[in-house]
């Protein structure tokens, strides 16, 4: 896919425009307020100078990318020709509704639409389309050009042959995509920070601390772990030689004491066990786990270093 069309050119439609400019994808960017649009692009070109800036591009390559960026007038401009559109309008199903129907008047018939929906369901927008097949979410973590997640949801009638090809896209693209077996409001990542998010403010309410030392203790602490790896593996190490089955039948029973006090998800049900047991494995495999650890131990003192130096 080598023409890409932003529509929607908020925040998330910029940084998605500065992603794409980035990889040498030539980008036209659209948005129904042409104020917004404008901001749009000035502020991708800021951003690209700041990739420059961290060294993440050179000084050259971030101005070739300022030439890939175009903002047009009309939606038609924008979907001529083009083969994937970003769209990152407002959270609202009967607007996403409108733009949908407005996609399939002016686009090529093989155009992939992704959108950057944070909560909505791609199945309910895509039934107003008489192309569903083509359409699914990829919902990136703010901000996209500088973040590699993408959480990729297919709605009901999402073809497969749509969800592979997009999942190539963007790993080529050097995104770390991630793919969700049926919808659910917030897909992963949203729902597994609000999850924090929701302890957080439950703590401070209740006086147990500050909100400085709450983030801190997230961020000297789970956070620096999590940068580097995701729960189920950060147990499966925890339970040392017995792996993950170890640390649920041991050290997991005390978190059972957190979760009565929480009023919320009190016992690990087996189905749950099993699969991540037997699913952590898919990837563990690819390391031992003595290898693991020790990338988890190098990686954790570099990030350390980095923390200390910005200070």
């Amino acid at each position: 896919m080598q023409e890409i069309g932003i529509l929607g050119a908020g925040l998330i439609g910029a940084s998605w425009a500065t992603f794409f400019a980035a990889q040498g994808l030539p980008v036209r960017i659209y948005d129904v307020n042409d104020h917004v649009k404008q901001q749009a692009l000035d502020q991708s070109v800021k951003n690209l100078q700041r990739l420059a800036d961290l060294e993440l591009l050179t000084q050259q390559a971030a101005a070739t990318a300022q030439g890939n960026l175009k903002s047009v007038d009309s939606l038609a401009e924008l979907l001529l020709d083009v083969e994937y559109v970003q769209e990152s309008v407002i959270e609202d199903y009967e607007i996403k509704a409108d733009v949908y129907r407005e996609f399939e008047q002016h686009a090529p018939d093989t155009a992939i639409l992704g959108s950057s929906s944070s909560g909505l369901l791609m199945t309910r927008m895509q039934s107003v389309m008489q192309h569903p097949g083509r359409a699914l979410i990829a919902h990136p973590f703010n901000p996209p050009h500088l973040i590699p997640l993408v959480e990729l949801v297919p709605g009901d009638q999402t073809a497969v042959a749509t969800l592979q090809t997009v999942k190539e896209f963007f790993l080529k693209l050097g995104k770390h995509p991630v793919v969700l077996n049926r919808e659910v409001p917030g897909h992963i990542a949203n729902r597994l920070a609000a999850a924090v998010w929701r302890e957080s403010l439950a703590l401070l309410d209740a006086g147990v601390a500050s909100v400085e030392d709450i983030d801190a203790a997230l961020c000297q602490g789970p956070g620096l772990r999590w940068a580097l790896m995701g729960q189920h593996l950060i147990y499966e190490l925890g339970g040392g030689t017995g792996g993950y089955q170890k640390f649920i039948d041991t050290i997991g029973a005390s978190f059972e004491a957190y979760w009565e006090d929480m009023e919320h998800w009190t016992r690990i049900p087996e189905s749950a066990k099993q699969k991540a047991v037997s699913g952590t494995q898919s990837y563990l495999n690819q390391k031992s786990p003595g290898e693991w650890a020790a990338w988890r131990d190098e990686k954790l003192a570099r990030i350390q270093q980095i923390l200390r130096e910005e200070k």
